[in-house]
């Protein structure tokens, strides 16, 4: 019995309060909760139950209700038009007009007090919700835990820029140093082009005719094909100028970075912290959003 009230606790929130003698189901608002006082057919006692408007169902409602009283076979709320609500409907309907709780045989005729209900204007509500929303800012001391807050992220953020300082001019001297490498590879690849450009022109209008040329020149295209489907088969990327100098950039990168044994994860970590605490500062300066550390 002490397992499965505490299985009862975690999976239904909205868990019995108290137990009381009524004949008559009863709705409370506080403190934004719904309180439901519901007669138990078997124990012959009323149970209060709690509920919260816009996150429970119908369903939730009545699963706890048979969890509580295992002599509730069935269970169903029925409108005011006879129209009876599904699991899946939202709770707060029931708050919205009269409805009939049926347990078993006994039907209880419930008249909720309508909880969207005013007859304040929107304007004077929307008024005292800023005033609440005021005074709560002021309460909290938001604005000193604000400017508390600002000022332990800029120095965090000052701390970890000269951390990373000396590790980015490494990588920016090695970057250079690696786009000038691949500058030159490209230059030379152009070059070597170049060059079997002219030895087959020469060798094929001058020293020789195109019969004997010809099946040189188709194993030469062929060998490029090969190579571009060898480059997808490692790869698994398609062989275009743009994708070849990224990766070709990237092994000349990594190569240099070895050789001056450059601590390329801690240079990573330092500039994906960098990045959260700048997005953070900009979260926390924006009057519409101050909720420091959710994404």
């Amino acid at each position: 019995m002490f397992l499965r009230r505490i299985f009862l606790l975690r999976t239904f929130p909205f868990r019995p309060l108290r137990t009381l003698t009524t004949s008559s189901v009863d709705i409370e608002f506080k403190d934004g909760l719904a309180n439901i006082t519901v007669p138990l057919p078997s124990r012959n006692e009323s149970c209060v139950f709690q509920l919260k408007p816009f996150h429970n169902t119908i369903g939730d409602f009545i699963d706890i209700l048979k969890e509580e009283d295992r002599g509730i076979d069935r269970a169903s709320i029925y409108l005011s038009d006879g129209s009876r609500l599904s699991r899946n409907s939202p709770i707060e309907l029931i708050f919205e007009e009269n409805f009939t709780l049926k347990i078993n045989e006994t039907s209880f005729d419930v008249q909720p007090t309508n909880l969207f209900a005013s007859t304040r204007p929107a304007k004077e509500i929307l008024s005292d919700v800023s005033n609440s929303v005021t005074k709560l800012y002021h309460d909290l001391r938001l604005n000193q835990y604000v400017s508390y807050r600002e000022k332990q992220l800029e120095n965090q953020l000052t701390f970890l820029r000269d951390s990373v300082r000396p590790l980015n001019e490494i990588h920016v001297q090695l970057a250079n140093k690696a786009i000038r490498r691949l500058k030159w590879i490209q230059w030379s690849i152009l070059a070597a082009m170049s060059f079997q450009t002219g030895v087959l022109f020469r060798l094929v209008w001058i020293d020789y005719s195109w019969d004997i040329m010809e099946p040189f020149t188709y194993f030469i295209s062929y060998s490029a094909v090969f190579m571009a489907y060898c480059y997808y088969v490692l790869r698994r990327h398609d062989m275009k100028y743009m994708n070849m100098a990224d990766y070709m950039y990237l092994k000349i990168l990594h190569r240099l970075l070895r050789k001056k044994n450059f601590d390329l994860a801690r240079f990573n970590a330092l500039k994906n912290e960098i990045m959260i605490i700048e997005h953070d500062l900009q979260r926390l300066k924006d009057p519409l959003d101050r909720i420091i550390g959710t994404p």
